[in-house]
């Protein structure tokens, strides 16, 4: 198998957990799905254009990133109903609403793109040097930034049990032990427990509507820890990942 990775920063990001209201919590990092727009829209495609094309060249990817902390921010929306799209009647109407969402500030992001097709992945490397479309952490105005793009190269997967600061398939919360000596934390550093989310990962799109078909669970590590049963994963620029 063949892979490269990009390395990226984004002053403020928010993944927003899906089907969430008028409180958007933010995930610890962006999941599958969020990569899949982020190479779409490096390529010029529509979304449902970029699942279609990891689909058919396999594509994997990984994620390693970090961040300093984590805020709220209030959103003042207008609420519209179905009969409310004029120009007019938005204008006349003040149904107003307000929700909070969490972003994740100054962040660090490793990704890592594999796939046995170099051709493809050469694509998609090729298209990060000169994206299409602006890149962004999560909203349309958390831009990201791009600072290194890695040679492909050819990785070997091996058994790991130690991870940190990454997404891992599955729920692997009960078969974990923390492996860091408190002692040694500042007293300023937050720890996180692993989280686990049920995420969609494939969609039926139909014109402009897309619909949730398969949702899968993914553990979100933080704080380093030790599975007692290890995964098939990768160590790339030192950092162990799994690839989806």
């Amino acid at each position: 198998m063949f892979s490269f990775s990009l390395e990226a920063v984004a002053i403020t990001a928010s993944f927003r957990v899906p089907e969430t209201h008028t409180f958007h919590q933010t995930l610890p990092l962006p999941p599958r799905t969020t990569i899949i727009g982020m190479i779409g829209a490096a390529l010029g495609k529509r979304l449902d254009e970029a699942h279609a094309f990891i689909d058919q060249h396999e594509i994997r990817v990984g994620v390693f990133g970090t961040h300093k902390g984590i805020m709220k921010d209030l959103w003042n929306y207008r609420k519209l109903t179905n009969t409310e799209y004029s120009a007019e009647k938005i204008q006349n109407r003040n149904h107003y609403s307000v929700l909070i969402r969490e972003y994740l500030f100054d962040n660090q992001f490793t990704f890592f793109f594999a796939s046995d097709d170099i051709e493809s992945l050469n694509k998609i490397r090729n298209a990060f040097f000169s994206p299409c479309f602006a890149l962004t952490a999560g909203n349309s105005d958390d831009l990201l930034k791009i600072c290194t793009i890695s040679d492909v190269r050819e990785i070997q997967p091996e058994k790991i049990c130690r991870f940190e600061n990454t997404v891992l398939p599955g729920d692997v919360s009960r078969s974990y032990k923390h492996d860091i000596d408190l002692k040694s934390v500042p007293i300023t550093q937050t720890l996180y427990t692993p989280q686990v989310y049920l995420l969609p990962t494939k969609f039926e799109f139909k014109g402009e509507e897309r619909r949730v078909i398969e949702r899968k669970p993914f553990t979100f590590i933080s704080t380093p820890v030790t599975l007692s049963t290890p995964l098939e994963g990768y160590c790339m620029d030192g950092k162990a990942v799994v690839l989806q």
